[in-house]
């Protein structure tokens, strides 16, 4: 991921083709908020923080046999 920093907006731009779809979601969602005027380090924090939750939560259940 790339970014360009104006003044206090950052623009990310996604650049991997493995994940594309989910960076330019986040993307998309993360400039939709700075618009509404959450700071890019507090987004990227609760960002790493809902992801790390659901990480866990995946780790923690069993796999359903096939």
């Amino acid at each position: 991921m790339t970014t360009a920093c104006d003044e206090k907006i950052i623009e990310l731009k996604p650049i991997s083709s493995c994940r594309q779809e989910v960076e330019v979601a986040m993307v998309e969602m993360l400039v939709s908020l700075q618009k509404r005027g959450w700071e890019a380090a507090e987004l990227a924090l609760a960002l790493a923080d809902a992801s790390e939750d659901l990480v866990m939560l995946i780790a923690t259940k069993r796999l359903r046999p096939n």
